[in-house]
């Protein structure tokens, strides 16, 4: 028998000590950049939504269309799955200052190791103050 009630669409995530909730419908900032194989990038501070929890899958994220608004179910979203090892991606909403671009040569760099992926794949980049 449990002793505590958990909500199925609630995922406990660490931070500072505490354990914060991950919700499906709710809204993340990202605290890496993220470049997809088709070469499209969305830098730190990205603001995703939660679609999806599973036990084995991790964490699905949906980002925002080109024009930085969310996109809805009549057009195709750009999601992914992320592992549950990658949860430390998310921060609670408005915590992260946008990035900006990333310096050509790591881009570069990153989408040759790209070029050899299977479409639908990203790198997670992380930004930093000396790039």
């Amino acid at each position: 028998m449990r002793k505590h009630s958990v909500n199925a669409h609630d995922v406990a995530q660490w931070r500072n000590r505490t354990i914060e909730p991950i919700r499906i419908g709710s809204y993340y900032d990202t605290t890496s950049g993220t470049l997809w194989k088709d070469g499209t990038y969305y830098p730190q501070g990205t603001r995703v939504l939660v679609t999806g929890l599973h036990l084995d899958q991790g964490f699905c994220v949906r980002f925002p269309g080109e024009d930085g608004r969310q996109v809805d179910d009549e057009t195709e979203p750009l999601e992914t799955w992320e592992d549950w090892e990658e949860l430390d991606f998310l921060a609670p909403e408005g915590s992260i200052e946008r990035g900006g671009t990333l310096p050509k040569s790591v881009l570069s760099e990153a989408r040759e190791v790209l070029d050899d992926a299977e479409d639908g794949c990203h790198l997670h980049l992380h930004e930093s103050e000396e790039d």
